[in-house]
């Protein structure tokens, strides 16, 4: 299934807000796409101001724009 982008940002968002500090590796699986696909595309979104990160031990976790991070 081919996704839009807009779609794809909507699911982030939504599954941060019901469920905050997921990191990429989770968040890939949930939305079965590839995790570095995901990385990077979780990072656009951070320098957008959309989401969050903070890096907890050897994982980036990901936070709504209202989260903590």
């Amino acid at each position: 299934m081919i996704r839009k982008h807009r779609d794809l940002t909507i699911e982030i968002i939504k599954l941060l807000g019901n469920d905050p500090r997921q990191a990429v590796k989770d968040l890939a699986n949930k939305l079965r796409v590839n995790r570095a696909f995901l990385a990077g595309y979780l990072k656009a979104l951070k320098n957008q101001g959309y989401v969050k990160s903070k890096k907890i031990e050897s994982a980036k976790v990901y936070f709504g724009r209202t989260g903590e991070g």
